[in-house]
């Protein structure tokens, strides 16, 4: 095919009829311009002003009533022309409909005859657009038909031309969606209501050498056809929009794409559908305006930001789900390997890294998915069978997830999300991948997806499997790709022991093994997928197959091939552990109802050291269901539960099965039972938390910092430079001294004093105590900085005015030496020390007797 454009301006006063009877040129109106505009119900002023003008014209009667110039380029195809007009594509669309009505209504046979053969050739209309198929096939179908005026149908207003076009067989339901086909049916009941009683009209349009309406015709040399020009010629009305852009130029490519692949369509000739083999391009453009445009028309309000963003189409969610596709593709192909980001795969996914750079913007054009390689042949393939998977006639998605599968994927939400290009996490974008490329591999035979969206929910969960970057997205990606072959039995294919690269090893270990557990019968894949989907677990329940000893079979022996005796007993084992498990861990992680004396925390504590570590100093009581500073991540109870294989996660574990074990627990009485197993002494620092939850309800985050096992400080975050507390002195407040502050009088104020910098040290403050017109104040510590022989430091000094010990009153001095208190330049103060708790208690007493004997 030879394609070339001829530029030769000449200035010609020419009729609609003459373009066609005369210069034989068929009129094109291009793919990048905008749908037909004036027959929309909004622009009822524009087409009734345009209509009166030619009604106007045509009652006169006089010759040559020009409606301007009429633009454009003439490009030669196979020694046919085409008039491609820039300007002027509103009133020749409404001369053509015009011209029709006329030809239609008219008596004159001769001229009906001339203008049809000169309008419809090859049953193929002269007058078309390529803006949409739909569009070119609706002028096809307008010039092909003949209307009965004498018997149309009962207007609802004044639509009865339409209505009854609309009800013919030819007419096919998708085509309501093209806006242009909209605005033609509208055009034509304004005609009709215009023109209905005007037969004459039709001869005088057809008039050869006087005709009444003319136009001055421009065929543009200076100019070359290109998209700028259609863009600019566009801007004096609403510009082209981001998906039209698109639009034109990708269907444009796709006449470059070589392929051997077959596509078909269903054409409707003669009242009756036929199949029809078509290129790639006419595939596309066909069902882009068809059936994939009545699957998108049900979701075209997605993407309304707000009232004042609001639009009536599904260009955006079009293109959004272009690019998730497009993304999919490119991340499946590129390569990962390499150390640097991959800027073209952080720009598709929309990731923090690219929209730092200036030339990020959330709607991606042709040219930068060109300039991405983006446009493979198979990301094209993967396009057009992800938009066949997903059509389902005039109705929104069909969908294929079981209902007690859903808690894995919802394809509506998750559909949804990808229009709006907003996944939740990549998480949900690799489960739509996997989602969409199992409809396209499996196609009719669906019966597997449940267990295979549950497998890449367990695998792809960001509680199982960390996925934060674009090349851990990549690499995903690439592993569900080579998952897919055997999709539609995936669970067949975990018993077999494959190599699945990408995600988490133990999430691997565990799904292969629960494959074996669930097609041994019904009951394992039940009482399976009912601890799945407890909220705090979310597919990750290896632990429970470890508490029950399957992990470790299935590691001597590769499979879970044991007698009928022996699974009675595992799969009792599994459930009551997973009963356990699920009454302890109720709700989801971020909902987990933290009961005020963390009574779980404190009985795993009677167990052992169960706690996480941050750094040499740092550890965590996984005791917060806060998400900053990866603490979900690092340092929660699903963290500890992962069946990793190594000594130190597996002594942690432990703990947790011991007190799973322990005869005291009952899952009927849940909080009293572990209560009771508090009561256990570990002769640690563990019994300080055991005994006074709020010493854990003080580290909002669970940090703890051991300087060594007799200096621990409580974080109230992460680090030191926030406010913490030390263990000792802040069990003796909250056990002993905050409770009865008032038997601690003559002091006035009595606190906690926190500190933040590592260097300070916290302590208990008994402040305000007045005598003789000076203030004291009492401040105890614990110091370990001599060998612990007394690390519990009393200090009371004077809090204002001069410290030093020749000002205090004598009776105060006096007193303090009496009670074992000597002065220390260091604290400047009176100092005692003490090993023990009950040591400071009593003395603490022994000073606020004597106190109260001095006033």
């Amino acid at each position: 095919m030879s394609s070339d454009i001829i530029n030769t301006q000449s200035g010609e006063r020419l009729s609609f009829f003459k373009l066609f009877s005369q210069k034989e040129y068929r009129i094109v109106i291009p793919i990048i311009q905008r749908d037909y505009a004036q027959g929309r119900k909004t622009s009822k002023e524009v087409r009734d002003n345009f209509l009166n003008a030619l009604y106007g014209y045509l009652d006169e009667d006089k010759p040559n009533r020009d409606l301007d110039f009429v633009y454009g380029s003439l490009r030669k195809i196979n020694g046919k022309t085409d008039f491609i007009p820039l300007d002027g594509q509103q009133r020749l669309t409404t001369l053509f409909l015009l011209h029709w009505y006329l030809y239609q209504i008219s008596d004159n046979d001769i001229l009906k005859k001339e203008f049809k053969s000169n309008l419809l050739k090859d049953d193929k209309s002269m007058f078309t657009y390529e803006t949409r198929s739909s569009s070119s096939e609706f002028c096809d179908a307008l010039m092909s038909t003949d209307i009965d005026f004498t018997n149309l149908l009962e207007p609802d207003k004044d639509d009865s031309l339409s209505k009854t076009i609309k009800n013919s067989a030819w007419f096919y339901l998708s085509w309501q969606n093209d806006p242009t086909i909209q605005s033609m049916l509208n055009m034509l009941d304004a005609i009709h209501e215009k023109f209905n009683a005007k037969k004459s009209f039709f001869e005088g349009l057809l008039n050869v050498d006087k005709p009444t309406i003319t136009f001055l015709f421009l065929n543009l040399r200076d100019f070359k056809l290109t998209d700028d020009l259609y863009i600019k010629m566009n801007s004096r009305g609403k510009p082209l929009t981001p998906f039209e852009n698109f639009k034109a130029k990708f269907e444009q490519s796709l006449e470059n794409v070589k392929t051997d692949r077959q596509f078909k369509l269903l054409i409707k000739e003669n009242g009756k559908e036929v199949e029809k083999e078509v290129s790639l391009k006419e595939y596309f453009s066909f069902n882009i305006d068809n059936k994939w445009a009545d699957l998108f028309w049900q979701y075209r309000t997605l993407q309304n930001r707000s009232e004042t963003e609001a639009d009536d189409t599904y260009d955006d969610e079009l293109m959004n789900f272009i690019r998730v596709i497009f993304t999919s593709q490119y991340a499946k192909n590129v390569d990962v390997s390499q150390k640097d980001r991959d800027y073209p795969l952080e720009y598709l996914l929309g990731t923090a890294v690219a929209k730092k750079n200036k030339d990020y913007a959330d709607v991606i054009s042709f040219n930068k998915y060109k300039e991405f390689k983006a446009l493979s042949t198979d990301g094209i393939f993967y396009l057009i069978d992800a938009l066949d998977s997903f059509s389902n006639g005039n109705g929104k998605i069909k969908h294929h997830i079981s209902k007690g599968y859903q808690f894995y994927f919802n394809e509506e939400n998750t559909f949804e999300n990808a229009l709006k290009h907003d996944f939740d996490s990549n998480h949900e974008r690799l489960c739509f991948h996997a989602y969409v490329r199992y409809l396209i591999h499996n196609k009719s035979d669906l019966k597997g997806i449940d267990q295979w969206m549950r497998i890449v929910h367990n695998l792809t969960h960001p509680d199982n499997t960390i996925i934060d970057n674009a090349s851990e997205v990549a690499a995903a990606i690439k592993s569900i790709e080579n998952l897919i072959p055997d999709s539609h039995d995936i669970l067949k294919f975990l018993i077999t022991d494959p190599e699945i690269s990408s995600f988490s090893s133990w999430q691997v270990l565990e799904e292969k093994i629960k494959a074996h557990l669930m097609l041994k019968d019904k009951n394992w894949e039940e009482e399976i997928e009912k601890i799945e989907k407890h909220g705090y677990f979310n597919g990750q329940i290896g632990f429970i197959l470890e508490f029950a000893g399957i992990l470790d079979y299935y590691k001597d022996y590769k499979n879970c091939d044991w007698s009928p005796q022996e699974n009675d007993d595992y799969f009792s084992k599994f459930k009551d552990y997973s009963d356990k498990a699920s009454n302890v861990f109720e709700e989801s992680y971020e909902n987990r109802v933290n009961n005020s004396n963390y009574v779980f925390e404190r009985a795993v504590l009677t167990k052992g050291d169960y706690l996480t570590s941050a750094s040499q100093y740092r550890k965590n009581l996984l005791s917060t269901n806060k998400v900053q500073n990866n603490i979900k991540r690092d340092h929660s109870w699903k963290r500890l539960l992962r069946i990793i294989d190594d000594k130190e996660w597996k002594e942690r574990r432990s703990f947790v099965k011991a007190l799973f074990d322990d005869e005291s627990f009952a899952i009927y009485r849940l909080e009293d039972s572990l209560g009771n197993i508090c009561k256990a002494e570990t002769n640690t620092w563990r019994d300080y938390f055991i005994d006074c939850p709020s010493l854990i309800e003080y580290c909002k985050q669970g940090f703890i910092r051991f300087a060594n096992e007799h200096y621990i400080l409580l974080y109230g975050q992460s680090q030191s430079n926030f406010y913490h507390a030390e263990m000792y002195t802040y069990y003796l407040w909250k056990k002993y001294i905050e409770r009865e502050k008032d038997t601690y009088r003559p002091f006035r104020n009595i606190y906690y004093c926190s500190v933040k910098s590592i260097d300070d040290k916290a302590s208990i403050v008994l402040d305000d105590f007045c005598f003789n017109g000076a203030n004291y104040q009492m401040q105890i510590y614990y110091l370990n900085n001599d060998n612990l022989q007394k690390p519990f430091k009393i200090v009371i000094r004077k809090s204002e005015g001069d410290y030093s010990p020749e000002n205090y009153e004598n009776e105060i001095a006096e007193a303090l030496v009496l009670l074992c208190f000597s002065w220390s330049n260091e604290y400047a103060g009176y100092l005692y020390a003490t090993s023990v708790i009950e040591g400071v208690l009593d003395k603490l007493n022994e000073v606020i007797q004597k106190l109260k004997e001095l006033i």
